[in-house]
């Protein structure tokens, strides 16, 4: 008998909207100058060596290292080469030691439509530096993700018609797989998996969510779990459609809106009021929360954060858009506050759920 996700089958508390959170991260009061231009190559100083206090562990600051950042090349099913950047988690320097290493969250990182990976590259290895492991890729026809396997022209997504758009949902899932790949290492859960997207690429993030969770069984039939890993999701500046493709009517989805009472996935959307998608942004958020029970009862601020299943966040003052937030590290007390709210508080918090288990099968391994 297949097993009812506990995601679907526990009654969640929705629905914070928290214009007043950016003023408790100081956002709006922050004098903050525009991202550089994302045309200029983003420079990664070397982390390797550097010493940080894991998160869920009692290993010391002397006892873990954050391993230096990798680009790696994953071929998708149908031959395009995708460039990508991996984030592996902190390592414990000493494998004899004590404390044992618990698998690391794992994230995909999608950069916005008209963008490429080096946007979310700083954002990575601050996830990284929190503990987690993170895969960054250049959707194909974007960044250095240019090239097909047996075809001498370079791909272009400002060319791609609608069905090629949709193809990008393949690099997503080929980003799973690699990740899969790392939790059979015992390097992360992918049953912890949390995804996050920039402007029209949330459209294909909600449709690819949803064929994670509903599209196959959620065991194959030796038993082995291989979907409803998704337990997170983060749309930045999200709009209704890419290229004709509209997301709205997937968002009605009883995983996104709890329409049937049943609970819904944990959700971020974050926009600024001063972007030019700001009111479709502000729309989607209203309609995750429709549905969502009716936390403002709830007098102590500290439990409301606790019990909203949705939060909402829409910078008023600052004029950086949603993507140059993503980009931008003068903003850390923000990226803070969603790795806490989101990432820890409504993943990390029920990792006791979700117990690691091998997804090993008996297939020629294809890394």
């Amino acid at each position: 008998m297949q097993k009812t996700h506990p995601l679907l089958s526990q009654s969640f508390r929705d629905s914070l909207k928290i214009t007043a959170f950016c003023i408790f991260l100081s956002i709006s009061t922050l004098q903050l100058k525009a991202a550089t231009p994302l045309g200029d190559l983003m420079f990664l100083p070397p982390v390797q060596g550097e010493k940080i206090e894991r998160p869920g562990s009692s290993a010391s600051d002397d006892e873990v290292e954050i391993p230096k950042y990798e680009h790696i090349i994953l071929d998708t099913p149908d031959g395009v080469r995708l460039k990508c950047t991996y984030f592996a988690p902190p390592k414990l320097k000493d494998p004899e030691a004590s404390v044992s290493a618990t698998p690391a969250m794992p994230f995909i990182l999608l950069h916005g439509w008209d963008g490429d990976r080096r946007q979310l590259l700083k954002y990575g290895l601050y996830l990284q530096k929190a503990g987690h492991a993170v895969i960054v890729p250049d959707l194909r026809g974007h960044g250095q993700s240019l090239s097909v396997e047996g075809l001498k022209k370079p791909l272009d997504y400002k060319k791609f018609r609608k069905q090629e758009v949709m193809s990008a949902q393949k690099d997503i899932e080929r980003c799973k797989k690699f990740l899969v790949q790392k939790h059979n290492q015992g390097e992360v859960n992918i049953d912890l998996l949390s995804l996050v997207a920039v402007g029209e690429t949330s459209v294909l993030a909600v449709q690819w969510v949803l064929n994670d969770w509903f599209a196959f069984p959620s065991h194959n039939p030796q038993g082995i779990k291989q979907g409803q890993d998704v337990k997170s999701l983060m749309l930045v500046s999200p709009v209704k459609k890419l290229a004709g493709i509209s997301m709205m009517n997937n968002i009605q989805h009883p995983l996104f809106t709890s329409v049937d009472g049943t609970g819904a996935m944990p959700m971020l959307v974050l926009w600024s009021n001063f972007e030019k998608t700001a009111k479709e942004s502000k729309e989607i958020a209203e309609i995750l929360g429709k549905h969502r029970p009716d936390i403002s009862k709830i007098e102590d601020q500290a439990e409301r954060m606790k019990a909203s299943e949705l939060i909402t966040i829409n910078t008023k003052k600052s004029r950086l858009s949603g993507e140059e937030m993503m980009a931008n590290p003068k903003v850390a007390n923000l990226w803070k506050a969603i790795t806490l709210q989101l990432f820890e508080n409504k993943v990390a918090a029920n990792a006791e759920k979700f117990p690691w288990i091998t997804r090993e099968i008996n297939t020629e391994d294809d890394e």
